[in-house]
């Protein structure tokens, strides 16, 4: 299994590429998403986000693509694009493709952006994996064995940038859930005064944890107990180190919600909504 960091340049997105046995794959397509500094790419079918169309815009103009978009409902839902229209007007929460050009795009604030490359059929792919969602990557695999013939072991897999469990802190009822139903180890019980560490800052974004026990949660654990069962080698896939609440040049749900709500108490449902970066996810063949 191969760890990296992210390498932040003066792009307002970075990119990261695929391993097979532990060797980088050089002629694949790339995983990528954009960071703090390309602003909001929050997307609804109904409603317009001039920022994440410029930057959509730019991106796929230079490397000759067209993005698709799927709005985001923390689902298993992957959709298979063979026409390019399949996901249009719909929710779910990825997508899987064999055209060279399109650019699979799903959003992620602290969830998980999971890349999967198949290099036999050239099939690539981005899904969104958030606590409710967690699984969905099994479900894309299992997908794509279905509509074309190919295995699990010959999958590339990146776990990309995420909320780790320094930050990740649950209830018992969540963490009993992700204990059951993925890996025991993928949880482990709050330390005694211990809090989202935030970069150092011990920022308090517990929240959903409610008055019981708390647990530190990894999301990263449980999308390996995912990819095993699954039967994708531990070669095959990359982890990012990086954690979204204590890396401020990335966008994080916990880390912008709870700094938005030191600052205005009496802040809307609607105003925390948007008080976050989003960012986009893609995979394709980029420069």
């Amino acid at each position: 299994m191969t760890r990296f960091p992210l390498e932040i340049t003066e792009k307002n997105y970075v990119t990261f590429p695929f391993f097979k046995n532990d060797k980088l794959l050089s002629d694949s397509p790339l995983c990528g998403m954009s960071i703090k500094a390309a602003g909001s790419m929050r997307f609804r079918w109904n409603e317009t986000n001039e920022n994440r169309d410029k930057f959509l815009k730019a991106l796929c103009e230079q490397n000759g693509l067209k993005a698709l978009p799927v709005e985001l409902i923390h689902s298993k839902i992957v959709y298979d694009i063979k026409e390019g229209n399949e996901a249009d007007g719909r929710q779910g929460d990825g997508m899987i493709t064999c055209l060279k050009e399109y650019l699979p795009v799903v959003t992620v604030a602290d969830c998980m952006p999971v890349y999967l490359y198949e290099s036999e059929s050239g099939l690539f792919g981005v899904v969104h994996s958030g606590w409710k969602g967690t699984g969905i990557i099994g479900e894309a695999i299992n997908l794509a064995e279905k509509n074309y013939g190919v295995r699990a072991e010959n999958f590339s897999v990146v776990l990309g940038p995420h909320i780790r469990k320094c930050c990740y802190i649950v209830n018992q009822e969540r963490a009993d859930y992700f204990a059951e139903n993925f890996s025991p180890d993928c949880v482990e019980k709050l330390e005694e005064g211990g809090s989202c560490s935030a970069g150092g800052r011990g920022l308090a974004v517990n929240w959903n944890s409610g008055s019981g026990k708390l647990y530190r949660l990894s999301l990263e654990k449980a999308n390996l107990a995912v990819l095993k069962k699954a039967g994708v080698p531990d070669e095959n896939i990359a982890v990012c180190s990086d954690c979204t609440c204590c890396n401020e040049k990335l966008g994080s749900n916990r880390r912008e919600t709870a700094e938005f709500s030191a600052r205005f108490p009496n802040a809307s449902s609607d105003q925390l909504s948007k008080s976050f970066t989003v960012q986009a996810a893609f995979c394709g063949w980029i420069k």
